[in-house]
């Protein structure tokens, strides 16, 4: 699809923790001062905390959000 750029603050797939487990997104990339990222939005990953072999795609939001990228 593209790259997006999205702030740290949004709860989606790409930031989020259960998202491809230890890897996370192959295609993020931060921005100076760490506010924003940029990633594929095609990227697809498994989610752990939806279920086992549930795939969903680096925009997606859900209500299991956890941040894996702090402060």
């Amino acid at each position: 699809m593209g790259i997006l750029t999205i702030d740290r603050n949004l709860r989606r797939c790409v930031l989020c923790r259960y998202w491809n487990g230890a890897i996370g997104s192959t295609t993020i990339q931060v921005h100076i001062g760490g506010s924003t990222f940029s990633f594929e939005s095609s990227e697809k990953h498994s989610c752990f905390k939806k279920g086992r072999g549930m795939v969903t795609t680096a925009i997606q939001e859900c209500p299991y959000f956890l941040p894996r990228y702090y402060d």
